[in-house]
């Protein structure tokens, strides 16, 4: 009974190894199968291949996942490229320091000029419209840290058309008329910021990352200016019946600034393919100030003639801007293409601190108005408001790498 139970056993042991080695020399890959372990595309291998590999080839992707599965992983390294355009309204300190520094001023004078003539804003500066032009350049290690190098330029240039000016009233005095006038006029406006930006971001969850970032910033701001006045003498002044004019000239008002700016950076990841990101930075720059130019004034007077006298008009000193800057950003995600659609808002308190100049020239000052005389007490003395608001569009495209490729 043994020996026929033995027997069999090895027949059907006989059997089988004759029938594995039949399917291995049909189906050569049946063989290679049983060997293999089959893994979902989606998941990573555990222990040494993972630290290795953290994605999976493009090539080696199974029919029912889509190309966005490749570019949704976390790889070791990313670049992107971006650049774009916006459009947005611009609140100038240049323009928000001239009513109340100038008002200021005329009462100054009166101390050394009684009944020279006021100079009292009636009309507020409007916001004026800015173009703007972004690019950036991305690196990103392992979807945490990122180092930013960007600079955005807001352009504004404006006419007669589209007016950017102060409008000042001077009421009647003992020597001069009352009148009304255009004091100063923003021709061309462009501020340039650049930005160099380390940030790290911590997941707290699936979706949501926020971390600490650093700012290291430049500034510079270019304000092509002009000014304008218009006072008449009465009859008991020194020089009777005489129009004083202000009618050409400009100066560029140039700003250059740097500063430190710590802020705050997150994400939000709504789907595979949306994307929210915010940034609130702390603003503080510091640097430098120029005024330098030219002011064409007429002179008519009694008897009917008239003359061309020119003034420059030359101020320095050290500036200040403090303040906020927040970043909003929704960004839709296709492979390796991006499109961004933002919001920058800029809120600042400018604030001098020293001014120092004066308006040269040879037409008595009591006739026309100016910016401060040798020292800028009125500018220095206030805070003024610089606002900037622009909404963008900026379409980019990615490169990542890891152990196994370039994507």
């Amino acid at each position: 009974m043994f020996i026929k139970v033995r027997t069999i056993f090895l027949f059907s042991l006989y059997n089988y190894l004759f029938l594995v080695l039949f399917l291995g020399l049909v189906f050569p890959s049946f063989a290679e199968e049983t060997k293999k372990e089959v893994v979902s595309p989606g998941v990573k291998q555990e222990g040494k291949d993972s630290e290795n590999k953290t994605s999976i080839p493009l090539e080696d992707r199974e029919d029912n996942k889509t190309r966005m599965d490749i570019f949704n992983q976390v790889y070791e390294h990313r670049v992107m490229f971006r650049t774009g355009w916006g459009i947005g309204k611009l609140s100038p300190a240049i323009l928000n320091e001239t009513g109340p520094a100038w008002f200021q001023n005329s009462l100054f004078r009166q101390i050394t000029e009684p009944g020279s003539p006021l100079s009292i804003p009636y009309k507020p500066v409007k916001d004026l419209g800015v173009n703007s032009q972004f690019w950036d350049i991305r690196y990103g290690y392992k979807n945490k840290f990122e180092i930013q190098l960007a600079e955005d330029i807001s352009l504004g240039v404006y006419s007669r058309d589209l007016p950017a000016s102060n409008n000042f009233f001077s009421p009647r005095t003992d020597t001069y008329w009352a009148s009304a006038f255009e004091g100063n006029r923003l021709l061309r406006f462009e501020g340039v910021s650049q930005h160099l930006r380390f940030s790290y971001t911590h997941p707290f969850s699936k979706i949501f990352m926020i971390g600490p970032s650093i700012n290291f910033h430049r500034y510079t701001e270019r304000n092509n200016i002009s000014y304008g006045s218009y006072s008449t003498s009465r009859a008991e002044a020194t020089v009777p019946n005489k129009a004083t004019w202000s009618i050409g000239g400009d100066a560029n008002a140039e700003y250059s600034m740097k500063g430190i700016l710590p802020g705050i950076f997150a994400k939000l990841k709504l789907r595979d393919w949306w994307e929210l990101r915010t940034r609130l930075e702390l603003l503080d720059r510091k640097g430098n100030f120029s005024v330098l130019g030219s002011q064409i004034i007429q002179e008519t007077f009694s008897d009917g003639s008239s003359n061309l006298t020119g003034v420059v008009p030359a101020y320095g000193g050290k500036v200040r801007d403090k303040g906020t800057i927040l970043n909003i950003e929704s960004s839709f995600q296709y492979c390796r293409f991006t499109l961004d659609i933002g919001m920058i808002r800029q809120d600042i308190k400018r604030n001098y601190e020293t001014y120092l100049g004066d308006t040269l020239g040879g037409v008595p000052r009591s006739d026309y108005s100016s910016r401060s005389v040798y020292i800028g007490f009125s500018e220095m003395s206030t805070s003024v408001k610089h606002t900037v608001t622009e909404f963008y569009i900026m379409p980019g495209v990615s490169f990542f790498y890891d152990s196994d490729k370039i994507y």
